[in-house]
Order: C-alpha cells, then structure tokens, then sequence
C-alpha cells in the first residue's frame, strides 16, 4: 500500500521524472520514464532541426555566390559579353571606321605582391606591340586600367618592312577588389587591362597575341594559377571626357587589351590550419558533457574557456580580410563555433537540473550522451558542407 502511494507520489508530482522522496526510490531513479523519453526525443529534434537550419542558412548562400563569382568571371574574359555592374560596351565598329589593327601580348614574369587586405596586386610583366603602316608612330603613352605604372622601360623599338615591334618592361600596381564571400575558400580573376587614351576603337584595334602567357615560375601565397587567357574587348565610358571629336552624349570607346589570370586556393591545408584552434576549443566544450554536471567548475568551465579561445580565433581571422560588411565563410565557420560551444552550456545547465534538482540521473546520463553525439556529428557535418559549398 505505501510502495503504491509511493509510485502514485512520483508519477503525479515529478511529470514523468525521477524525484526519489526516500531511498526506497533509487531504483526508479535508474529508470527513464515515459515522459522522459520524450523529452530527449524534443530535445534532438530541436538540436536536428538547428543544424538543418544552420546548413540551409549558409551552405545555401555560399553555392549561389559561387556561381555567381563563375558568371562573372567568364563575363570578363568573354569578347562579346556585357559585365554585371559595367557600363554596356558598343560593339560594333562605324561603317566607315579603318582602324589601325594593333597586335598586343602580354608576357607575365613576376606577381610581386597580393594583398586581399589591401585589395591590390603588383605585376612585373613585358608588354609588347606589332602593326603595320603609320597610323600610329609609337605605342609609348598606354595605359593600365584600374592600377598605375609604377615602372615602364621600353627594351626595344624598330621597324621592318613597314612592320612596327616595341616591347616594354612593366611594373604596375593593379586594384581589386576582391570577392572575400567564400574566404578562405575563395578563387578570383587577375586582369591586366591595358589601353592607349589617345586613340578611339575605330582608330586603333587592338588584337590579342596568343603567345601571351604567364611564366611557370609564378607563385603567390596561399594562391595557385590554374588558367590564363587574352582577349580584346571594347571599353565604354558614360562621358566623352570633353573630346571635341565626339558627338555630345555618345559614348567614348576604347579598344581594351586583357589578360585573365584565374587563381584559387590550392587545398583545405589552408582552411583547417586557419580553424584549428576553434576546432579544439568546440572539441573541449563538447568533452564536458562526460563531466558529472555536479562538478560545475570543469563542466562549465570548458564551455567557458573553448569560448574565449573561439572569440580570439575570430579576431585573428578578421585582420586577413578587408573591413567590410560581408559575412564571409571564415565569420560563418567561428559564429558555427561559438554558436555550439553555446549549445554545450545550454545543454549543461539543462542536465544539471535533471541530475540535482529533479534527481534523474539515468535520464541525465542519457541526455549527455545523445546531445554529444548529434552536436558533435552537426558540426562535423557543417565544416565539411560548407567549404564544399564554396568551393
């Protein structure tokens, strides 16, 4: 009769937990209840439907501008293409237009310096210049479009048979900016763009050298070249820049050499070394869960310190990229870090309570155990899906 006053005491007054009011309860505590059950079943749905959103929220972003960084590439080395964001290009040539064709190649020797940070790379290269007849007597005077010279030394300039050749020894400083999106999964495109100011398109007409190329001993850190190509295309501005030669409010039309020197991170040798300390910290945190919750000093405060150490990795992310408002992948893959390491305080103050104040403590055994292993398979899971995503 008392053993069942008892059992009607703890199903009626602890909601399906364990709340022994004598010793005799100890084996009940042993035992995970009904409404126990469902519980750790709410609670992993809650923590499965999280990282499906987590993934959904990023990996989703992350393809779309990879795609979207692909269209854009093959839109700039494209001759008949227009480029999202430009002024559209006139195209075609004035019927009685006869244009001195201009042959350009472009040799790359040395990618001195790339700075993402900075938004900027520096080229050593030889550029070289081929046309027959007098239209023009010298290529001296072109121009690198959205950089500077910072050196320019003609090497050679003679005349054969009516046949023009000059070659040139560059250095020019180029800006970029840089789609830092998908950093430190990134790839980009390099383009020198050369032009001549003084002539229009339908004066001189450059044309792309296909012995341009860019030299096997090119290196750049973190970055590997995987493609090159020139292309000529026209180069349309919205102002005619005063020229009296040109019709008030028609454009002004240049002939555009480009060299596209595509570049991308070699491996994810980069991108783990880059998060191996944040790893660690989740790692730490996510160990806690085999702590008792009644040791509150260690069990909470792996959870602290995997934070602190999360947050320090974060700034040390932060100073390689340029200060601006994108969320990149290396600000998604810490906030996923700092996130779970949250989720592992969460879950210890939640397991805490059903060890200490409700007396279940199979029901919290089991609690630290599937909430391992769903936190620690979820962000797994989201490391990998989401640099696959970029890249």
């Amino acid at each position: 009769m008392r053993a069942d006053a008892e059992e009607f005491f703890y199903t009626t007054n602890t909601r399906g937990l364990c709340l022994p009011m004598t010793s005799s309860h100890s084996e009940m505590c042993d035992r995970i209840t009904a409404r126990g059950r469902i519980f750790l079943i709410a609670w992993i749905v809650v923590l499965l439907a999280i990282l499906v959103a987590a993934v959904w929220a990023t990996a989703f972003p992350l393809r779309q501008s990879k795609l979207a960084s692909t269209e854009r590439h093959r839109a700039r080395m494209d001759p008949q293409a227009d480029e999202p964001g430009l002024t559209p290009p006139v195209f075609t040539l004035p019927d009685n237009a006869n244009p001195a064709r201009v042959r350009v190649g472009v040799y790359v020797d040395r990618i001195v310096e790339l700075s993402v940070k900075d938004a900027s790379w520096t080229v050593d290269c030889y550029v070289w210049f081929r046309w027959s007849g007098n239209k023009i007597q010298t290529a001296d005077g072109f121009q690198v479009i959205d950089g500077w010279i910072e050196s320019r030394q003609r090497e050679v300039a003679l005349e054969t048979g009516g046949e023009h050749y000059e070659r040139y020894r560059v250095i020019a400083k180029i800006s970029k900016t840089f789609d830092i999106s998908r950093f430190p999964c990134d790839d980009h495109l390099l383009t020198l763009n050369i032009e001549h100011p003084q002539y229009q398109r339908h004066e001189v007409l450059f044309i792309a050298d296909e012995e341009s190329s860019v030299s096997s001993r090119v290196r750049m850190p973190a970055y590997e070249i995987y493609q090159s190509r020139i292309v000529e295309k026209p180069h349309s501005y919205k102002t005619t820049r005063g020229d009296p030669r040109l019709v008030p409010g028609v454009k002004s039309t240049y002939s555009q050499c480009r060299l596209g020197i595509a570049i991308r991170r070699p491996s994810w040798g980069f991108y783990f070394k880059m998060f191996q300390a944040l790893h660690v910290a989740v790692a730490i945190a996510l160990l806690a869960m085999f702590v008792k919750p009644t040791n509150v000093d260690p069990r909470f405060g792996l959870g602290v310190g995997g934070l602190f150490a999360a947050v320090a990795n974060s700034y040390v992310t932060a100073a390689l990229i340029p200060d601006t408002g994108t969320m990149t992948l290396a600000d998604t893959i810490n906030g996923i870090g700092i996130g779970m390491i949250l989720m592992t305080v969460i879950q210890s103050t939640v397991s805490l309570h059903l060890f200490e104040r409700l007396g279940a403590e199979s029901l919290s055994r089991r609690f630290d155990l599937w909430s391992f292993g769903v936190l620690a398979t979820g962000y797994v899971a989201l490391n990998l899906a989401l640099p696959l995503a970029a890249s």
